[in-house]
């Protein structure tokens, strides 16, 4: 169980840094603002854990200290919540609007010449992101305008 656990975070780490953080995409996939709430936490969370330790113990006494550190614990676990949600989503089959437009990124992008992984028949939200990644970086600007 704690293996099966350990691979969605890690899948989740590694799906935040395959989604291309693109303005287009933040009003049509929420993955783009559990990405960026994620970051903020991993940077901020972890001082506020501390500030908040230290304030308790010195404010309340050293009686205190256990109830400081459950408070701790809960304050740096929050980050792992944005990395599990984004490891489960990336395994989540698209749903049949979506897997088209998947299937029309790649044959754009193959019309280009750009190599791509091999078409898959029940596309996922890992493979969006990396068609979708490529498309930003390897089609001209203009190819978005289509789609949004």
């Amino acid at each position: 169980m704690s293996n099966n656990l350990i691979k969605v975070f890690i899948s989740g780490y590694s799906y935040s840094k395959v989604w291309p953080l693109k303005p287009q995409l933040f009003s049509v996939f929420p993955e783009c603002r559990i990405i960026k709430a994620t970051q903020f936490a991993v940077l901020v969370l972890p001082i506020l854990a501390i500030l908040s330790f230290f304030i308790q113990v010195s404010y309340l006494g050293e009686q205190f200290i256990p109830q400081s550190l459950a408070l701790c614990c809960l304050i740096l676990s929050m980050p792992l919540h944005g990395y599990y949600w984004l490891g489960k989503r990336s395994q989540q089959v698209l749903p049949v609007s979506l897997a088209n437009w998947y299937y029309q990124i790649e044959s754009r992008l193959l019309e280009q010449g750009v190599e791509v992984q091999t078409l898959t028949h029940k596309p996922k939200y890992l493979d969006m992101a990396h068609a979708l990644k490529l498309a930003f970086s390897e089609l001209d600007k203009n190819w978005i305008k289509d789609w949004f």
